[in-house]
């Protein structure tokens, strides 16, 4: 089926209309819940250092969809390798360090480990940015696929 801008209208109006709370994490009681982060950001580097290298002995990096799932394999996995390092980072940051009331206006003092903590306020600046980038060569894969099987 041809997908149609039109039927996105609807669900987006819905969206806006009928806003509630969302249950979408599950947390666990440290430590257990950083270390199975941890694994899971770990699995999903090793994943994606498994495609890149399948990807370039395989069918290589010559057609622009493989090319493209290439680098969106490389950007995953150069993502994830800064998130694991930030929350690594974050367990030697002292609790104390953290101010403010409410999820959105934390702070983070300066008192101490100054270097440390620079490093993790520009790791959690670039994760976001970064974990853009592997999305958009991901869709031009797809749109590059889908153009040669239609």
């Amino acid at each position: 089926m041809i997908y149609k801008r039109k039927n996105i209208i609807i669900p987006i109006i819905l969206f806006f209309i009928t806003g509630g709370v969302l249950y979408a994490t599950q947390q666990h009681k440290e430590p257990t819940g950083l270390v199975v982060h941890q694994i899971a950001h770990l699995m999903f580097i090793f994943a994606m250092a498994f495609l890149m290298v399948t990807i370039k002995k395989t069918v290589g990096t010559r057609v622009a969809g493989w090319r493209n799932l290439y680098w969106a394999a490389f950007f995953f996995m150069l993502w994830n390798i800064l998130a694991w390092l930030v929350h690594g980072i974050q367990e030697y940051i002292p609790r104390s360090a953290y101010t403010g009331s409410s999820y959105w206006s934390v702070y983070l003092t300066t008192e101490e480990q100054i270097g440390l903590r620079v490093i993790f306020y520009i790791g959690k600046i670039l994760g976001p940015i970064l974990n853009v980038v592997p999305f958009f060569f991901l869709y031009k894969s797809l749109k590059s696929f889908a153009k040669i099987s239609l």
